[in-house]
């Protein structure tokens, strides 16, 4: 496996260590960008160097949650990406079924979209949108270049439901997908993204919980990656969820509709987890070198906001850091600690004063007060313990 100090707890609590002496002392050789502080195996550190690395992704919109101000963390840290070119195919929500059927000219539901994210190299394929119901897009971004890496995203209904992948249902069909991509890109590395929940209360959030649903699918991911021999891992969801353990989160479990990232700290956070997966090993320089300010006031779009400045921006590098030194695992970035939640009803059975507690039922200092009716976790009812 890529991050082979995933289930060391010994060894993340060194990564911490080092994260917190390097933010400190302002020693970027310190911040875990090389292969060895990420736990990165020799073959996947060697991909990722390579000259001239090119890198697609079969997805949705979630994948531009992840890159959305990866070329202002790039220009942020003076990275020298000349030699790499990254590519997105976006398709609404998409299933690896519906990715097998638009290849297959059987999907005319929808339009999808390739694009070029960044870099200083150009692919030899066409960008531009077509229907569905015309794969041919599609399949000559498939044969038309050699791609190092490819890298796939379930959909975000069915990303926590690891059973329902290599079924025949809409969830399904990641057998046949992998299967095109072995006939057409054989030396690609596969990589797969470990995507971000829903808010608690949105209405496709079946487990009616951010952290429950985040937990499927990053074990989802986990079994997945042993499953097939998958290496490689980008897990911004994780960068994401910690954030949302911190004193940061909002009413809107830091989305902008309840799917989506919110549109500045979130997706800046995510971005980060995609630099310093990509990008810092191959350049050596941190994403704690990066500056990027991105502030709610210059915003004209109605959403709820969190500024990217220079009090937000330490804690969303370290929780990029923390979610690439443990995928599986959500900390709070604030204090190193994986979370719990705890909260007291009030006699509508709603949560309120809810707290952030560690694993040994320590309360953590100063953790944030919220009301809120859908967070599941442990709750206090007539002083006993409930699990919800």
């Amino acid at each position: 496996m890529v991050f082979c100090v995933n289930n060391n707890r010994n060894m993340k609590q060194f990564l911490i260590a080092m994260l917190v002496v390097a933010v400190q002392l302002g020693q970027p050789g310190l911040c875990g960008c090389g292969a060895a502080a990420q736990g990165l195996d020799t073959s996947i550190n060697n991909v990722l160097t390579k000259p001239g690395l090119k890198i697609l992704h079969i997805g949705h919109s979630f994948t531009f949650d992840a890159v959305c101000y990866l070329p202002d963390i790039v220009k942020g840290t003076g990275a020298d990406i000349s030699d790499l070119c990254i590519y997105r195919t976006m398709l609404g929500g998409a299933s690896f079924r519906d990715w097998v059927d638009t290849y297959n000219d059987a999907y005319p539901w929808q339009d999808y979209q390739i694009a070029k994210v960044m870099g200083g190299i150009d692919a030899s394929i066409a960008t531009g949108t077509a229907n569905g119901s015309d794969g041919s897009l599609l399949r000559q971004a498939l044969t038309g270049e050699q791609w190092d890496i490819i890298f796939l995203q379930p959909s975000p209904l069915y990303s926590p439901y690891y059973e329902l992948w290599a079924g025949n249902t809409y969830g399904g069909y990641l057998n046949e997908l992998l299967a095109i991509l072995k006939e057409h890109q054989p030396q690609a590395t596969i990589g797969l993204m470990l995507l971000h929940s829903y808010a608690s209360d949105y209405m496709d959030n079946a487990e009616h919980s951010s952290l429950e649903r985040w937990k499927l699918i990053a074990r989802s991911v986990e079994h997945c990656c042993a499953d097939y021999g998958i290496d490689l891992v980008l897990p911004y969801g994780t960068a994401v969820q910690n954030m949302r353990a911190s004193s940061l989160n909002n009413a809107e479990d830091m989305t902008c509709d309840g799917a989506h990232c919110e549109l500045l700290l979130t997706r800046y956070a995510a971005s980060c987890c995609y630099y310093q997966t990509i990008i810092a090993p191959r350049t050596g320089i941190p994403v704690t070198e990066d500056k990027t300010l991105l502030l709610k006031e210059w915003m004209t779009v109605a959403s709820p906001m969190i500024s990217v400045d220079d009090n937000t921006r330490p804690i969303a590098h370290k929780a990029a850091m923390l979610a690439v030194g443990d995928p599986y695992h959500c900390t709070n970035p604030e204090t190193d600690i994986d979370v719990g939640i705890d909260a007291t009803l009030n006699d509508k059975g709603e949560m309120i004063n809810e707290k952030c507690f560690d694993l040994q039922g320590r309360k953590i200092e100063n953790s944030k007060s919220v009301n809120s009716k859908y967070r599941k976790g442990v709750y206090i009812r007539d002083g006993r313990k409930y699990v919800r």
